[in-house]
């Protein structure tokens, strides 16, 4: 017969009851960037729609602005700097 498991090697369940919010204060959220340290940002996914007009000027946009500087940038970068600036986020 197998010997029970030792429960001690399993976390406390009362982090995953409290959304895992115990998990997180215990991770280091710098990062190593081209040798310097900086903060990881939390992220939240959102989906939204676009109107193709506007979806198809965004990749245009990204696309002649990499063409142009030679430097990768996203929609996501674009649409968070834009969100910014109208919300009046620092």
């Amino acid at each position: 017969m197998k010997k029970k498991p030792d429960l001690k090697l399993f976390k406390d369940p009362e982090n995953f009851l409290n959304g895992g919010a115990a998990d997180i204060a215990e991770k280091d959220y710098t990062v190593k960037h081209k040798g310097k340290f900086s903060e990881k940002k939390l992220t939240q996914q959102k989906i939204f729609r676009l109107s193709v007009e506007v979806s198809n000027a965004l990749k245009l946009y990204i696309a002649q602005s990499q063409a142009n500087t030679g430097i990768r940038i996203t929609e996501t970068e674009i649409v968070e700097k834009l969100l910014r600036e109208y919300l009046d986020l620092k």
